[in-house]
């Protein structure tokens, strides 16, 4: 007698030609997995915006300062006419231009001063010699001030060494070198003052020791001024512009495409016998869930704005309003912040769920049968 099959066992359908089926889903999944990034990355550019506009500040441009009311006009006047000079006390020293003539004892006086600078001028020129030089005039010996012998002989005590005596020639004193008999002394070339002075050595770096270098201080970073922050804050705004209008219209063929190759997944699936058929038809309904926040409903049905790819320049005026506003009612903010922010993460959830239940559909359709 034959045994009967248990009713609580699994029957697999046979499925003697898989291979080609697995053949088309790598094929799908490799397109399917394209359009999940792109869709992805479009989504994930919304988001960005919207906390870059609300927390961030980025697009806060400052508003122009009122400028100063002009200064009322002062009523004209007649010149105010100035007080009478008072007349001046006389001078007690006699002035210059005085017609008086001096007396007889200023002009004395006078005569001698004159006399003195013409005998100082006719004097004839002593040659130069040094401090502790003795000076031979004719006929008499060579005298030298006491002063000068003194300060000669301090200086020879104080010295350790005694020096080289000198040639004879030109005197040698405080340390300039003596120059021969007959000749000139040389003339010593003009310093440029332009030229920089040479530092002297440190101790520790004329020792060999390491020293530290004193590092150069960074220069302090200026506040921007309102000019230049509502410049950037333009900038800024026109970059992200042009960047969103783009991926709004790609964000939206991409999750199209998406829902369409997820859809033909499942009908090769289901064509070729394989298993895995229950997380794909989940990841399928999930996408078109995300299909549904991606799509423009506002092109459909008029005065109906809640979509995921929202219009950029009107982010930025309902966030003015509300900086203007202070905020408004709770049930205000709750709209703002659920079509601008919380509608993108939404959205964003359904994708990653309808990624993982896709995942793992594939696990069991392709991977197993290889």
């Amino acid at each position: 007698m034959a045994q009967e099959p248990r009713r609580d066992q699994p029957v697999r359908l046979p499925n003697p030609s898989a291979q080609p089926f697995v053949a088309a889903l790598k094929t799908c999944r490799f397109f399917a997995v394209l359009f999940f990034w792109v869709a992805m990355v479009c989504v994930l550019a919304y988001a960005v915006a919207f906390v870059l506009t609300e927390w961030v500040g980025l697009y806060d441009a400052p508003r122009p300062a009122a400028s100063p009311a002009a200064p009322a006009a002062v009523p004209a006047s007649a010149p105010a006419t100035a007080p009478p000079a008072a007349p001046s006390a006389p001078s007690a020293e006699p002035s210059p231009a005085s017609p008086s003539a001096p007396g007889p004892a200023a002009s004395s006086a006078a005569d001698t001063r004159d006399l003195r600078v013409a005998a100082r001028m006719a004097r004839p020129a002593r040659p130069a010699v040094g401090i502790c030089d003795e000076v031979a005039t004719a006929g008499k010996p060579a005298v030298a001030h006491p002063a000068m012998r003194l300060l000669f002989f301090e200086r020879a005590a104080g010295a350790a060494e005694p020096s080289a005596p000198a040639p004879g020639g030109t005197p040698k004193f405080f340390g300039v070198p003596a120059v021969p008999a007959g000749q000139a002394p040389p003339k010593e070339a003009p310093k440029d003052a332009s030229a920089p002075t040479p530092a002297a050595p440190k101790d520790a770096e004329t020792k060999g020791e390491a020293v530290a270098r004193p590092e150069t201080p960074l220069p302090e970073q200026q506040p921007l001024t309102a000019e230049e922050r509502r410049a950037r804050a333009e900038y800024c705004y026109d970059v992200t512009l042009n960047t969103l209008r783009p991926l709004r219209v790609v964000g939206v063929i991409a999750s199209f495409l998406l829902g369409v190759t997820l859809f033909l997944y499942l009908q090769i699936a289901l064509l070729g016998r394989l298993s895995g058929i229950r997380q794909l038809t989940s990841a399928l309904f999930f996408m078109i869930l995300f299909f549904a926040t991606a799509l423009p409903w506002e092109s459909i049905f008029e005065g109906f704005r809640a979509n995921v790819f929202y219009d950029f320049p009107r982010l930025v005026a309902a966030h003015g309003e509300r900086l203007a506003g202070g905020g408004g009612d709770f049930w205000e903010q709750a709209k703002y912040f659920a079509r601008f922010f919380g509608l993108p993460l939404v959205s964003l959830g359904l994708l990653v769920w309808s990624g993982l239940q896709f995942a793992a559909g594939y696990g069991e359709s392709v991977v197993a049968n290889e």
